[in-house]
């Protein structure tokens, strides 16, 4: 009769001082994950606030245009807590799966500090600029 070995069987036994600093280091980078994230949620959810100085009036364009100013911060906070869950979510899965840890908090840093920036930028084209023609 055959028997078949489970993958965890072939898998080599893993230095527990390793897996600690490992831990650890998805740990810190997973806080420091959770401060961007903050970081993010707060400034994107003052974005409307910038267009208050347009008034009523038309809109043309882009510029002091609401609708376009509210997607992106609703999309920038959404993109900061995806990147703050696909952190905190993959450590704790590769934790039960027995395998390293410490670079998907740096992949999810990366998530919402590149989609902050993009939609910054983005909600940049909406704002009217200082002193200039509204």
């Amino acid at each position: 009769m055959a028997t078949s070995k489970s993958p965890a069987a072939s898998l080599p036994k893993r230095n527990p001082w390793v897996v600690t600093v490992d831990i650890v280091v998805a740990v810190f980078l997973g806080l420091l994950s959770l401060s961007f994230g903050l970081y993010a949620v707060t400034a994107a959810s003052q974005y409307p606030t910038l267009i208050a100085a347009c008034g009523a009036g038309d809109i043309d364009g882009l510029v002091c245009n609401p609708n376009w100013v509210s997607t992106w911060s609703i999309v920038i906070v959404g993109l900061a807590v995806f990147g703050f869950a696909l952190t905190s979510g993959m450590v704790l899965v590769n934790i039960i799966r027995k395998r390293p840890v410490w670079f998907w908090p740096l992949i999810g840093i990366a998530v919402i500090i590149v989609s902050f920036y993009a939609g910054t930028a983005l909600v940049s084209l909406a704002i009217p600029t200082a002193g200039g023609a509204q």
